[in-house]
Formats: C-alpha cells, sequence, structure tokens
C-alpha cells in the first residue's frame, strides 16, 4: 500500500472538467477539440466525466489544446508532481553532483521505497549512491559497484524511453571510454525518435558532456579536444553558462596535457564565468576536477 497520498490523479481518474476549463480558457468549441478524434457527443461525455478516453486519444485532445501530457498532469495535481513525479522531476534536474544534496535527495528516495516497490526508484537510489561514493573518493571504480545493476537490468531491455535514457546518461561515466561510447551510441540512436522533442536535444548535449569527462580521464585529449569543440557550440546555443563554464575548463585541462599552455587561459575563462553567475559550488567542485586532472 502506497504510504504517500499521491497528489497528480492518473488516467483512471482523469478531470473531465479540467478539460473543460483549459478548453473553455482557449476560446475552442467541443466540436473543434473533438474534430478527427471522436465524436463530439463522446468528447462531450468525456468532459461531463461519463466515460473514459483511452491513452492515445487523451494524448490527442491535449495536442489539440496545446497541451502535454505531463503539463495536465501538474495542473490536474493541484499545480504539483506526485510523490514519484517528484522524485524523477528532482533526478533529471540535477546540474551537477553537489554531496549534501545527493545525500538528502537520496534520503527522500530511500524513504519512498519503504512504502513502495518501484524498480525506477530503485535504480534512482543506486545512482544516487554511487554518485556520493565517487564524489568522497573519486574511485570509478568502487562506485561503478553500485550502479552496475542498473546497467544490467536496462542492458536488457530492447528500446529505451526517455526515463532509461536518463538513468543511463547517470551511470555513464562509470564505464570505461570504450564501454561509455558504446552506451552512448545505443542511447543516441534511441533518442533519433524523439527528434523534435525539446527534452532529446538536451539528453544530447548531457551525453556528450559525460563522455569528454571519461575521455579526459582516459587520457584521451585529441578526442576530448574534437568533442569539447562542438560541445561549447550547443552549450552556448542551449544557453547553458554552468556546463558552458566546465567544457572551457575541460578544453583548458586537455590542452594543458597536450602540451599547450593556453589551456590556463581556458581554465580561468571557465572559473570566471561561474564567479560572474554566482555558482560558487560549482566552481569549488570543477577547481577540484582540475587538480585531480593536473596532479
Amino acid at each position: 500500500m502506497d504510504h504517500f497520498e499521491e497528489n497528480q490523479a492518473p488516467f483512471n481518474q482523469l478531470s473531465g472538467k479540467l478539460l473543460r476549463k483549459i478548453r473553455e480558457s482557449k476560446g475552442y468549441t467541443q466540436k473543434q477539440v473533438a474534430q478527427g478524434i471522436m465524436r463530439q457527443s463522446t468528447y462531450s461525455k468525456i468532459e461531463r466525466e461519463e466515460t473514459e478516453p483511452s491513452a492515445p486519444k487523451l494524448f490527442a485532445i491535449l495536442d489539440r489544446l496545446e497541451m502535454t501530457v505531463e503539463e495536465f498532469l501538474f495542473i490536474q495535481g493541484n499545480y504539483s508532481h506526485s510523490k514519484k513525479g517528484s522524485l524523477v522531476y528532482a533526478f533529471i534536474s540535477q546540474s551537477y553532483n553537489n554531496p549534501k544534496e545527493l545525500e538528502k535527495l537520496k534520503d527522500e528516495v530511500s524513504h519512498y521505497l519503504k512504502y513502495n516497490e518501484d524498480p525506477v526508484i530503485k535504480d534512482i537510489e543506486a545512482i544516487y549512491t554511487g554518485l556520493i561514493v565517487f564524489a568522497q573518493t573519486h574511485d570509478i571504480r568502487l562506485a561503478r559497484k553500485y550502479v552496475q545493476p542498473v546497467w544490467d537490468r536496462l542492458e536488457r531491455f530492447d528500446d529505451w524511453r526517455l526515463t532509461e535514457i536518463y538513468l543511463v546518461n547517470n551511470i555513464l561515466y562509470f564505464f570505461n571510454a570504450d564501454s561509455a561510447i558504446h552506451i552512448s551510441g545505443r542511447a543516441v540512436t534511441q533518442l533519433d525518435k524523439y527528434e523534435g522533442y525539446r527534452a532529446s536535444n538536451d539528453l544530447r548535449f548531457n551525453f556528450q558532456f559525460n563522455l569528454v569527462y571519461l575521455l579526459i580521464d582516459n587520457h584521451q585529449y585529441s578526442e576530448a579536444l574534437t568533442s569539447l569543440e562542438n560541445l561549447i557550440l550547443d552549450a552556448k546555443e542551449l544557453k547553458k553558462h554552468d556546463m558552458l563554464a566546465v567544457c572551457y575548463t575541460r578544453k583548458g585541462v586537455s590542452l594543458i596535457q597536450s602540451g599547450d599552455s593556453s589551456g590556463e587561459n581556458w581554465i580561468r575563462k571557465g572559473t570566471n564565468i561561474l564567479e560572474v553567475i554566482e555558482e560558487d559550488t560549482l566552481k569549488q567542485r570543477l577547481e577540484e576536477e582540475v587538480r585531480a586532472f593536473l596532479a
């Protein structure tokens, strides 16, 4: 039994009244919304909560209303995520690994799992543990032991959806460069199906971003520099200023390790950006990374 009160209603508790409110706020008639999807009379019954649409019909209705399923469920939940939704959202929204924040997120996930069986949340707990261990020890092999079960489960899937791709992205740099490149290639292939979907661009960026770390750690500086040139352009286009700073800094490390002293200027440029945008914690973590790579 779920210990938490879920404030996000599932499809089988769909609010037809909310559909009507959204439709009317946009100035659409029932006929306009239902056209090509179902009979107007059937749609009218949905708004009166006398019948439920199938999932494909609901998706089509929401698309007609210029609304994503996620947004509709968020509004239906009184402008909040379900407990599971909140945990997943926090997981995919973390921008960098802050050990204190990771400990807090892991505690929330562990508490949820005391009362709920959920393979995705269990995977997230394992990944948080691996990230925390890595942040404390910088021992990839030790951290990999915690995330290996996640990969063992996902590897058996014929297809990955966005949830699985987010999970894979967060364990990517626990593997050696060759394995990570293979895993990343499979994930990007899966992302091809989501072309035009906003989140897929961010995920593509994140995969390349994590791969660069692995390439530097594996002393493949030429490959890292090639990837970084594309990442820098993407970071500018996506306006990811914090990640742009990291890319500049990693470019600097790669140049220095390749015998080019101009890398010091790129490191300085990266840390200066973080000072300007007041990302003090990330700046500290990045400085630790630089010291570890150049030791």
